[in-house]
């Protein structure tokens, strides 16, 4: 029942974007197609089992949802090695970066993460007890998974379909990255529960769809994932402490 209704929350979240990729392109051909249908069906599944498995607990006292996170990256790993469509320098499946790359990613980086930091000892700090399972967590798998799918294996289709690129300060920004970023931020705040009850956290969505749209950034400036993991994991951690 609980995975149902994850699935109806990652068909709702498809069909809210599903204008805005007609509204970029208004005819696909036959591989345009395929590569959109794949996109939903990796979002979905990928959704399913991660929300899905959220509720298996493999510990006393366990705070995070690490059976479904571990899914969605066995999942993402497994599309890396096993699909023939796109390649590992297109999802961002190297440590190298494009030339030129590593002075405007670290800067845009740092610049992002202290404006973060400086927000929340401003308005956010307030006295925790310090959870190492969290730090743990929010440093490793809440990066690893959500950008493997969304700013890798997800930007990576949606730039097969989505051709055209803007340069913008050295940053290459596409349709494919705004897509994304929407889907991102529907993921965090969109919600359909228990009894058809449908919720939406507005301040959620906006955060998740900028957290998605600089990570988005970051990956195609520097051609690799790290740099976005790197990012969301450390917003993670300021956020959660």
């Amino acid at each position: 029942m609980f995975a149902s209704s994850q699935l109806l929350n990652a068909l709702l979240q498809i069909t809210l974007i599903l204008p805005l990729l007609f509204f970029g392109k208004g005819r696909f051909n036959k591989d345009e197609y395929r590569l959109l249908g794949i996109f939903v069906v990796m979002f979905v599944l990928w959704s399913v089992i991660t929300n899905g498995l959220g509720g298996v607990v493999v510990g006393n006292g366990q705070s995070w949802n690490w059976v479904g996170k571990v899914g969605g990256l066995l999942l993402g790993v497994f599309f890396v090695f096993r699909n023939k469509l796109i390649t590992h320098n297109e999802i961002g499946w190297k440590f190298k970066f494009n030339p030129g790359a590593v002075k405007p990613v670290v800067f845009t980086l740092v610049l992002i993460l202290l404006a973060r930091f400086v927000f929340y000892i401003t308005f956010e700090q307030h006295v925790r007890t310090f959870d190492l399972e969290t730090l743990i967590f929010q440093g490793t798998l809440a990066g690893l998974c959500d950008e493997l799918l969304f700013r890798g294996i997800l930007l990576a289709l949606l730039n097969r379909v989505f051709t055209t690129k803007e340069n913008v300060f050295g940053f290459s920004l596409s349709y494919g990255i705004l897509i994304s970023s929407i889907l991102y931020g529907l993921s965090q705040g969109f919600l359909l529960r228990e009894g058809f009850h449908l919720q939406i956290n507005l301040i959620r969505i906006l955060i998740g769809f900028f957290l998605g749209l600089i990570a988005a950034v970051l990956k195609e400036r520097s051609g690799s994932l790290l740099p976005a993991v790197v990012f969301h994991n450390l917003w993670a951690i300021i956020a959660n402490h």
